[in-house]
């Protein structure tokens, strides 16, 4: 069995890798139609912030109350050292984030002190047909 881990190194292209991370969070029951709304204009002193600390794209999907966050970055992105830079770039950003948590909780997963829950990636599809191929490619031929 292969470890889980996250996030995880991909390759986009044979030059560029990347990180991928996928992040979850509870939504308030009255708060779910504004945070939808919100996201679907976000600020953008926010979005060069992100651009500026790593971030190559993110997007938030929500089901009922829970939103699931998919990020790409760059490979030298560390989550602990960079989202707080992001806030410290702007006062936008600050009150960016102060505005979008009103309506957020941490979910019930969520470890002490974690507000978006880090998701442990479990299937790569792209990853084992790579395998495979690799695999295949090295069998002898008959």
């Amino acid at each position: 069995m292969h470890p889980r881990r996250a996030p995880t190194n991909r390759h986009r292209s044979t030059s560029t890798v990347m990180k991928t991370y996928a992040q979850t969070i509870e939504l308030r029951a009255d708060g779910v139609e504004e945070y939808v709304r919100l996201h679907a204009a976000v600020w953008p002193e926010v979005l060069s912030s992100l651009r500026s600390v790593g971030v190559l794209q993110m997007k938030i999907w929500t089901s009922g109350r829970r939103a699931f966050m998919y990020m790409e970055t760059t490979d030298a992105f560390d989550p602990d050292v960079d989202f707080p830079r992001h806030m410290a770039m702007s006062e936008k950003c600050v009150e960016w984030g102060a505005l979008t948590r009103t309506f957020q909780s941490p979910v019930e997963e969520a470890k002490e002190g974690e507000w978006w829950c880090r998701m442990e990636e479990c299937f790569d599809m792209r990853a084992q047909l790579s395998a495979r191929e690799e695999d295949a490619s090295r069998a002898p031929v008959t």
